[in-house]
């Protein structure tokens, strides 16, 4: 009496000969979702009716709207306000703040002040200083400008200060702060005593001695580098970015600020930084380093002892629970507790992986799955594109698509994943919730008998995951496309005679007609000694096998329907029972 149960599924492992795989494994998977351990299609990927350009490397949306850059182009949120949004490698570093872009640099005045005494005074002689900085509307405060001569003032003098410079362009800076210097306990400081407009000329200082407000904030800031790249957001106010083997940090709070006396060095150079609770994962030529610290001045620097170089930035994705990235010899992955993982080991060779082109892959998360699009050209001349889904969990296995994309937008807060298709300006969610039913293909291992034996019957369930999967909205979608392609048809705008397009705007022998969704339908074919013997079509019923002795069985499903369980017994009794 035998028996083959199948009531969970999993991807393929293709390095792994199919009579050794797992019992859940698969040969073929394609086109379908696993998370839920069924057979369950993808839902097709709907336009949004948003555009961005076509030629797009990176696309991003804030506060509602689809920006797209011809570059690669990261970008994120900032700790400071809602409407503000920072990013690199669209030349020099920049911010957009309610859809107004600024160079992220807030130059600091370059010039010191001039200070003249005024009048007579008496009492003990004080030696003073000053500065001013540059403030813009959205309250970014410079570095103070260098200190102006000190000056020995005594009591019933003023000091009168001039020199203040222009402010510069496209900066929005409209204030101007000026800060005198005091000496208390515990030494002697810079104090603000005045703020005023950018636009006012020389000022008096008639303040008091002891109405100073607070201390000078910026005295060790600098302006972020024009070529700072790779920036990412981290907890409490920090943010990080790199320079060839720098890594920076921005002041905390104050995005616009990257002093100097925060940079790390690595070894090698950067190529790309993911943030993990709070870790800084800094991934390089060479090995990866952990970053970690609760403010930028007190940041430990761990190079990891994993011989992985990341060799695509646009590969690198933060699952939530580990960064995974591209290496020469296939997808890696790093927790924040600091476990390296080779993810693909069981799944490629090195030159099946190198054949996927991954220095130029996309990658991109969907749901906690590792998301690769790839385009490539085969040794043959022709192309090569798709997804692959690698779950990288404790025993990854992985899933192929054929949907295409060159542009990715990940959004967290509706865990939804946005895309662009080559050459088109349409932005795509993948897997839309609105989405038909696609059609998936799942093959099983290889089932191999002690001695050669007969399956008569098979079943196959959907179970609860069917829930959600009646006809009736696809019945509905089929009555709509055939109304609309009845009237393009009365039309006569088929758009399929002979010259009546141009090169390349659409399929031979295609025309302006709606393509119809797929109805419900499942097709389970169970091989023997890998001859087909026989098909089920029919979900929760009982169908025949044709009889046939065989050692090696496997099931194979073509459907857009969920699938829960299928059973193989050598009678419809065994079955039941």
């Amino acid at each position: 009496m035998a028996k083959i149960v199948l009531s969970a599924f999993a991807g393929e492992k293709p390095l792994i000969i199919p009579r050794l795989l797992p019992e859940t494994a698969a040969t073929e998977a394609v086109g379908v979702r696993l998370d839920d351990g069924g057979l369950t299609p993808i839902n097709g990927s709907l336009a949004t009716g948003e555009t961005v350009m076509a030629d797009a490397h990176t696309i991003y949306r804030h506060q509602g709207q689809w920006l797209s850059w011809l570059t690669d182009v990261d970008a994120v949120p900032g700790p400071v306000a809602q409407d503000r949004l920072y990013f690199t490698g669209d030349g020099v570093p920049k911010v957009r703040i309610s859809g107004t872009i600024y160079p992220l640099r807030v130059p600091r005045p370059t010039a010191a002040l001039a200070a003249t005494l005024g009048g007579a005074g008496s009492g003990e002689t004080q030696t003073r200083t000053y500065a001013y900085t540059f403030v813009t509307s959205f309250g970014e405060e410079t570095a103070p400008s260098p200190a102006a001569p000190s000056v020995d003032w005594k009591p019933g003098q003023s000091v009168t200060l001039s020199g203040f410079a222009a402010a510069p362009a496209g900066r929005s800076i409209t204030r101007q702060r000026i800060y005198r210097s005091q000496t208390g306990s515990s030494g002697t400081y810079l104090y603000l005593i005045a703020e005023r407009a950018v636009s006012a000329a020389d000022f008096v200082d008639s303040v008091a001695v002891d109405a100073f407000r607070e201390a000078l904030p910026s005295a060790g800031w600098d302006e972020p580098k024009d070529t700072l790249s790779g920036i990412t957001s981290m907890p409490n106010g920090m943010m990080a970015a790199f320079v060839g083997r720098d890594v920076y940090f921005c002041e905390p709070w104050r995005p616009h600020a990257w002093p100097e006396k925060y940079v790390m060095t690595c070894d090698s150079d950067v190529v790309g930084l993911a943030s993990i609770g709070g870790v800084l994962v800094v991934l390089t030529r060479a090995n990866p380093y952990m970053m970690t610290g609760s403010h930028p001045d007190s940041i430990q620097s761990v190079k990891l002892e994993a011989n992985y170089p990341c060799i695509n930035p646009r590969g690198i994705v933060d699952l939530g629970f580990a960064i995974c990235y591209p290496s020469n010899d296939g997808l890696i992955s790093v927790r924040a507790s600091g476990e390296v993982s080779f993810v693909t080991e069981q799944l490629f060779r090195r030159d099946e992986w190198q054949a996927l082109s991954p220095q130029t892959a996309l990658g991109a998360q969907h749901g906690n799955i590792y998301l690769m699009f790839y385009d490539t050209t085969e040794v043959t001349g022709e192309r090569s594109a798709g997804a692959l889904f690698i779950n990288v969990n404790a025993a990854p296995f992985l899933v192929r698509s054929g949907e295409v994309a060159d542009a990715l937008y990940f959004d967290v807060e509706t865990s939804a994943l946005f895309f662009k298709r080559p050459g088109d300006t349409n932005v795509y969610r993948f897997d839309d919730p609105a989405g038909f039913p696609e059609q998936y293909s799942w093959r099983s291992k290889e089932f191999w008998m002690p001695r050669p034996g007969t399956f008569g019957a098979i079943l196959v369930d959907q179970g609860s995951i069917a829930d959600a999967y009646d006809g009736t909205r696809i019945d509905a979608e089929r009555d709509r496309i055939a109304a609309a392609n009845a009237v393009i048809f009365a039309s006569g705008l088929l758009g399929s005679a002979v010259n009546e397009q141009c090169l390349n705007e659409m399929a031979i022998g295609g025309d302006t007609m709606l393509s119809m969704p797929p109805p419900m339908s499942a097709s389970i074919s169970v091989f023997a000694d890998g001859k087909l013997i026989g098909t089920a079509d029919k979900i929760g019923s009982v169908a025949r096998l044709a009889a046939k002795n065989a050692r090696c069985w496997e099931i194979a499903v073509q459907s857009n329907i969920p699938i829960g369980s299928i059973s193989l017994a050598t009678t419809v009794d065994e079955l039941r029972g």
